[in-house]
């Protein structure tokens, strides 16, 4: 739906958006990565899967029941 124009005002061109000047930059990004840091990564990643794993056991294994009375009560001996 157009507006309406008003009397003497002139229509102007709408400004485009600039991106900010580091998103402009043409740099090329470049990581270097060790072999040493990816087997640093792979046991931690073991290492979490590992915990989440115990804890799910945990979660499913369900609370502990309370330890049983004994079946027989202790005997006292009279001298």
């Amino acid at each position: 739906m157009a507006h309406p124009q008003h009397p003497g005002r002139t229509s102007r061109p709408l400004a485009q958006p600039q991106l900010p000047a580091f998103c402009r930059t043409r740099r090329p990004i470049t990581t270097t990565l060790r072999l040493g840091d990816l087997r640093q990564l792979q046991w931690l990643l073991w290492l979490v899967l590992a915990l989440q794993l115990s804890t799910v056991l945990l979660v499913l294994a369900g609370p502990v029941p309370p330890t049983a009375a004994p079946l027989l009560a202790p005997v006292e001996s009279r001298p």
